[in-house]
């Protein structure tokens, strides 16, 4: 789950951050104090907006209607101090209503009735294997590190066969010994990017190797094109 808190105060969007991860330990769990870093911020992953409505400055029903124009499934759930709703609020038909404090059984309430029901389906990534790119609804998809696309290139290349971590030292270092943790390093890496989209399932591990479930991959070329890419012959 992939979630944006906005409230002018510190407090309130710490509070939430702490909720969700409670809720959902493996999502991504954003907060912004102001609409102008929430707009930044919000991207066609995000699954549920926590929206304030009373930010200073700012019309937050003009911000929830901003939000939806351009992402059309996305949730908002609108948080307020007085238990009495403006009517304005559901004009632009929201998933929810919390009253701060917000408590963890509230939450869960909401999400158990969200206007745009997330998908358990873990997400399918669409791989180009020449020049090699990986994309998520069609936008590319990149991770952290450099070092880790290569890696993401090779176990596609395997096609879901395991490679040890002794075959991947020999790919990415030439059996340098000295970048095991180098490699675990990359690895996580790989993970939390592929859990930030929903397709931290993809990864398969078994001790001292790894491999990629390719049902959730979907390629456009031919694999041996990566490996010529790479110079890996």
């Amino acid at each position: 789950m992939i979630t944006l808190s906005v409230d002018s105060r510190v407090s309130v969007t710490s509070w939430l951050r702490r909720l969700l991860y409670q809720i959902d330990p493996d999502g991504r769990h954003l907060t912004a104090n102001c609409v102008k870093d929430a707009l930044a911020m919000l991207s066609h992953d995000t699954q549920i907006v926590f929206l304030s409505i009373a930010m200073p400055d700012e019309d937050s029903m003009n911000t929830a209607r901003l939000m939806q124009q351009e992402h059309h499934s996305l949730n908002i759930i609108f948080l307020t101090d007085d238990t009495q709703y403006p009517v304005s609020v559901y004009s632009v038909h929201p998933s929810g209503l919390l009253t701060n404090p917000a408590c963890e059984q509230d939450i869960r309430r909401e999400l158990r009735h969200l206007r745009f029901p997330l998908s358990s389906e873990p997400k399918r990534l669409w791989v180009r294997c020449r020049p090699f790119g990986v994309f998520v609804d069609n936008y590319p998809f990149g991770f952290q590190c450099d070092k880790t696309i290569e890696l993401f290139a090779y176990l596609v290349y395997k096609n879901g066969a395991f490679a040890t971590n002794g075959e991947l030292l020999g790919i990415l270092w030439d059996g340098n010994p000295n970048k095991a943790v180098r490699l675990r390093q990359l690895i996580m890496d790989m993970r939390a990017c592929l859990q930030s989209v929903g397709a931290g399932q993809m990864i398969v591990k078994k001790y001292g190797k790894i491999a990629l479930n390719m049902s959730h991959i979907v390629c456009d070329g031919v694999t041996d094109n990566i490996a010529e890419e790479y110079n890996w012959y």
